[in-house]
């Protein structure tokens, strides 16, 4: 039987009234718009131009879609990218505005992180099948993590490189994409390559906490490569969200709330779970204030 497995991935100070979003997925009314284009954005910077926001992992599924949502709304960010490989690069354009790093080497991301405002960090250690499995035969898939690629290398010490070039930098906040099911030592995601991901993945989210600096930490139910901006989504805390039916998240919607943080001091100094009703039950969120105002917890 197929086993799925699911990874659960600030600019100067921004008005509370959020700017209208590109995607028609997103109405907004004229009045907003309008209003949006009148009022002079909190995210530029003193001298009239937009904040830098850097995203790592940008080669990812999630990353390359956070990455083309900011370049669609160049009125309001300058974005950045940066990826591992060349190869990666080129996926999402190759665009002199994506840098090739590798975060397990924190010199190689100085270039990348220079003169950034905001950090969206969507990184993450990805395991490989064994060979040779057989669907057919009723096996189970068995993972490995590759040399150097192991979560303490990946989510720990990379995410950490991460955070401290940033912080040089005086960045003004960092979003960073976790995982459900952190609380949880025994969860099966830890088991996956005996590589303790959500363990790691927990102690760079700390550091992130204790580091001084703004930051909303994102805990993402199960990713789904379905359509966003068409579901309920719902925030939680200490993995509550995994008891229910809601523990998916489309992988826009995802994107969508990490821009979006950036956009509401509400968001700043927390931490939360992050699923979403299934398509066609509840109203799909557009207040992201409203949502960012719900959540209490700062770890």
């Amino acid at each position: 039987m197929l086993m799925r497995v699911y990874f659960l991935a600030a600019p100067p100070r921004i008005s509370q009234k959020p700017t209208p979003l590109s995607s028609s997925r997103f109405p907004r009314s004229a009045s907003a718009r309008k209003r949006a284009v009148t009022l002079a954005t909190s995210a530029a910077m003193a001298d009239g131009t937009a904040p830098v926001v850097l995203v790592t992992g940008a080669g990812g599924r999630t990353g390359q879609i956070v990455y083309m949502k900011l370049k669609e709304r160049s009125d309001q960010f300058i974005a950045r990218g940066l990826v591992r490989t060349a190869e990666s690069k080129e996926k999402i354009g190759g665009a002199d505005d994506v840098f090739v790093g590798d975060i397990r080497n924190a010199e190689s991301i100085v270039p990348a992180v220079q003169g950034i405002d905001a950090l969206i960090i969507l990184t993450s250690a990805v395991p490989k099948m064994k060979p040779g499995f057989d669907p057919s035969k009723g096996e189970r898939p068995e993972f490995y993590f590759e040399d150097g690629s192991y979560p303490e290398q990946v989510d720990w010490v990379g995410q950490k490189n991460q955070i401290d070039a940033a912080r040089a930098v005086g960045v003004k906040q960092i979003v960073l994409v976790g995982s459900m099911g952190g609380t949880d030592i025994n969860h099966p995601l830890n088991n996956i390559g005996n590589g303790k991901i959500l363990i790691w993945k927990r102690k760079a989210e700390q550091y992130l906490a204790d580091s001084g600096i703004p930051y909303t930490i994102i805990r993402a139910g199960g990713l789904q490569d379905k359509d966003g901006g068409v579901r309920e989504l719902l925030v939680g805390k200490d993995d509550e969200l995994l008891k229910t039916e809601t523990r998916t998240i489309a992988r826009p919607d995802v994107a969508e709330v990490c821009i979006q943080a950036l956009q509401y001091e509400e968001a700043k100094f927390k931490a939360f779970d992050l699923a979403s009703k299934p398509e066609g039950t509840g109203t799909p969120t557009t207040d992201f204030k409203a949502l960012f105002s719900q959540v209490t917890t700062r770890f």
